[in-house]
């Protein structure tokens, strides 16, 4: 999607405070923006533009909308 990527950076809680946006990822979060962090407003309090993005294209994937990932999936 062209976003770089640091999986290894360290991220301060001030950091957090102050992020234009951040959100949640994980088997049972899929892609959940989150508003807020110890009762300060993330951003503008709304889904950014980036975690937009990323969440269309994750309900894409798996709602089967794109091609190129069939052999992603194992049907049961």
């Amino acid at each position: 999607m062209g976003y770089t990527v640091h999986d290894d950076a360290t991220v301060s809680r001030g950091e957090l405070y102050t992020a234009d946006e951040l959100f949640f990822t994980g088997t049972a979060a899929e892609v959940t923006p989150i508003r807020s962090v110890d009762d300060n407003v993330v951003g503008e309090g709304t889904k950014g533009p980036v975690t937009e993005d990323v969440q269309s294209q994750f309900f894409d994937l798996v709602e089967g909308r794109l091609d190129g990932y069939d052999d992603w999936f194992t049907d049961v």
